[in-house]
């Protein structure tokens, strides 16, 4: 392992991998893969490869699930040495200018494509700050922002626990995320029935809570046994939800999946092998996340307009895929994290001079 391959935690860098190629799979090549497995002119072995894959890539689930998991996990870790406006900012920066940029560029190929009006302003201002849901406005990029909406709300609320001293006593934290957990089984569904994947975030926000007790398990911050109590407890909680909610998913087995499948990475821990190569897959997972569901379509008709024949079209497309978020990450994202830090130097400057600032005198 390279000496300058150090002090990053591995497995969550197999786990984002995991997480985009799931759901890259399950929104773009499900069909492809059911037919794989369904074609008997196929070797046996190959498609029993594939029924054993398919479970982990229906529509894209159980990549969700580990994508909150890990989440969870990653921010319960850097709260614990940053402030919490310190963190605000740099989740800012990191989430909101290529979730923008993906919006526009989104808005332009429809325009392009279809003639498309942009949306007014009334459709853009909820968008552009992830609190659509609550004006029931068209959802964006293909639908996948909606796990921004729950992100940005973990954020907030993990912020607000660190504020109130909550992670100086974090032997009691595992009660407080269970009890967040049992108050949105028991409030209506969050969104309501009105919105397209409706009681999106009372399903999926506990897997966040979950990634947290795995970390505060991990690190000795809190007991394990009730860590691993109250994940357990969430997770009949979701199977009993989903069933109510959404019975078509209740069919799948991906929920147990994905917790499995990041525990059983979690528990490899520094024995997995470390890479620039896992790395730089591990950097693009965002924008691939925010760009795979719709620019798809736009390189699809690419390529059938001036794709190479010979080549399969699909394998085309992920090519331009890949690269587009390879630019995005490199020309958006790390900019936005620049420029995030600029800021924080910049508040931390003024918080600074303000404690040193001598206090005025007041005259006898």
């Amino acid at each position: 392992m390279s000496a300058k391959i150090t002090g990053r935690i591995v497995f969550l860098d197999y786990m984002r991998v995991f997480a985009f190629v799931s759901v890259l799979i399950g929104h773009k090549l499900s069909d492809q893969l059911l037919a794989f497995i369904s074609d008997t002119s196929n070797h046996a072995t190959l498609r029993l490869v594939a029924e054993l894959v398919y479970p982990f890539c229906y529509g894209g689930a159980a990549g969700v699930v580990v994508f909150f998991l890990t989440s969870g996990y990653i921010i319960t870790h850097v709260l614990q040495m940053e402030s919490p406006v310190e963190f605000l900012i740099k989740r800012a920066f990191r989430i909101y200018p290529l979730y923008i940029v993906a919006l526009l560029l989104e808005a332009l190929m429809w325009n392009h494509l279809n003639n498309a009006p942009f949306a007014p302003l009334s459709v853009w201002i909820p968008r552009l700050l992830l609190i659509g849901d609550f004006f029931q406005t068209p959802h964006a990029l293909a639908g996948v922002e909606w796990t921004l909406r729950i992100e940005i709300m973990f954020y907030a609320f993990m912020a607000l626990l660190k504020a109130v001293g909550a992670f100086r006593h974090q032997k009691w934290m595992p009660a407080v995320l269970l009890g967040t957990a049992v108050v949105l089984f028991l409030l209506p569904q969050i969104p309501g029935p009105e919105v397209w994947i409706h009681g999106y975030f009372t399903l999926y926000a506990p897997f966040l809570l979950m990634g947290s007790l795995l970390y505060l398990a991990e690190s000795g911050n809190a007991d394990k046994t009730i860590c691993f109590c109250a994940i357990g407890l969430m997770m009949v909680a979701f199977l009993a939800l989903l069933t109510k909610l959404h019975p078509v998913w209740s069919q799948s087995h991906f929920a147990i999946l994905a917790l499995g499948i990041f525990v059983g990475f979690w528990m490899l821990g520094r024995k997995l092998p470390d890479g620039r190569l896992l790395r730089t897959a591990s950097d693009l997972t965002y924008s691939v996340y925010l760009f795979h569901n719709w620019i798809w379509l736009y390189f699809s008709v690419c390529v059938d307009s001036w794709g190479i024949k010979a080549v399969p079209k699909n394998l085309q497309i992920f090519i331009l895929l890949i690269a587009t978020c390879y630019l995005m990450h490199k020309l958006v994202e790390l900019q936005g994290i620049k420029l995030g830090k600029k800021v924080l130097a910049y508040y931390k400057g003024r918080k600074v001079l303000q404690i040193t600032q001598p206090s005025p005198q007041v005259g006898v």
